[in-house]
């Protein structure tokens, strides 16, 4: 079973933001509420529902499906004015725009706050608004930012914080030294930097949450078209194919083939560095479907990932 925070990982442009929603609306489908949590510049979740880009306020985009967009100015006044009841307070100081400077420029305070969002979302939320999510799945920054963020406990109580800023750091590690409250997967892709970004981080990712993330996902992999060998001819069905007649032709089958080739070595090469997690693989739409829409996508990636909300 899954906790109820978990942490999408990945480098940008591996595909993130789709493996979250993808494992959100599979917990959907199982009547959870689930939130999706990004932290990006612009909402990009809510326009494949046909649904305007959301803020701070989560807003639905499917059945037991919904979706918010982090900023720390909204973060901060909800905080001091919903949480703590501190509106008078929140507008004399916090709001100041010199105290916002000041704030905005405090090593880790974004992040403490973002992380203490996601903490409180599936805390104290049911009682201090009636809000009630069985998961937050987290999709947060590309892979240097988002796997700070398990860090950043570690790093914020070496300075020495004190009053709520030093709770917030406590409540906020608790939830994320704990297996039952938290975990994280991590997104790639059979691409060189991907590959290479992944095997970097995951024992980094190890380390700060104090066990290894629950599965490496392979996002566009080739499986669908496997067994790749590196020599085309000692692949069992290639060499059964009619060849074109064109000598131009056979030379550009022949390069498509190293490609898709050398993706599945490199997928091959995740599964082998990864230790501790589970590797799940999700077919390269563009192998099965012609133009697949962002919906089908997702639907082809919730498909793939049911292993890990089925696992006992």
């Amino acid at each position: 079973m899954l906790p109820p925070v978990v942490f999408v990982l990945g480098k940008g442009g591996v595909g993130r933001s789709t493996v979250a929603t993808a494992l959100a609306a599979g917990l959907a489908s199982r009547g959870e509420r689930v939130l999706v949590a990004q932290w990006a510049v612009r909402d990009a979740i809510s326009p494949w529902f046909d649904r305007p880009p959301t803020g701070y306020t989560a807003a639905p985009i499917a059945p037991g499906l919904e979706t918010m967009n982090f900023t720390t100015e909204a973060a901060l006044e909800d905080y001091f004015v919903q949480h703590l009841g501190m509106r008078v307070f929140f507008r004399a100081v916090i709001a100041n725009r010199h105290v916002q400077r000041a704030t905005r420029a405090a090593p880790g305070l974004d992040e403490l706050m973002f992380l203490g969002t996601m903490m409180w979302l599936t805390t104290m939320a049911r009682a201090e608004r009636g809000w009630s999510y069985d998961h937050v799945i987290v999709d947060p920054p590309a892979m240097g930012h988002g796997a700070s963020l398990l860090a950043m406990p570690q790093i914020t109580s070496r300075l020495g914080l004190g009053g709520l800023l030093a709770v917030e750091c406590e409540r906020v590690a608790a939830m994320l030294a704990d297996p039952a409250r938290s975990a994280a997967v991590v997104v790639t892709t059979p691409d060189e930097l991907a590959v290479e970004e992944t095997s970097e981080f995951w024992p980094r990712i190890a380390r700060d949450l104090g066990r290894p993330p629950l599965a490496a996902i392979v996002n566009r992999s080739v499986e669908a078209v496997e067994p790749l060998p590196p020599d085309a001819r000692a692949c069992a069905w290639w060499p059964g194919l009619a060849p074109p007649a064109d000598d131009a032709a056979r030379a550009g089958l022949a390069r498509v083939y190293a490609h898709l080739a050398r993706r599945a070595g490199r997928a091959h090469h995740i599964v082998e560095r990864i230790a501790g997690g589970a590797a799940i693989a999700i077919d390269d739409a563009l192998l099965a479907e012609d133009a697949p829409t962002a919906r089908d996508v997702v639907a082809r990636a919730t498909a793939a990932l049911q292993p890990l909300w089925s696992a006992p």
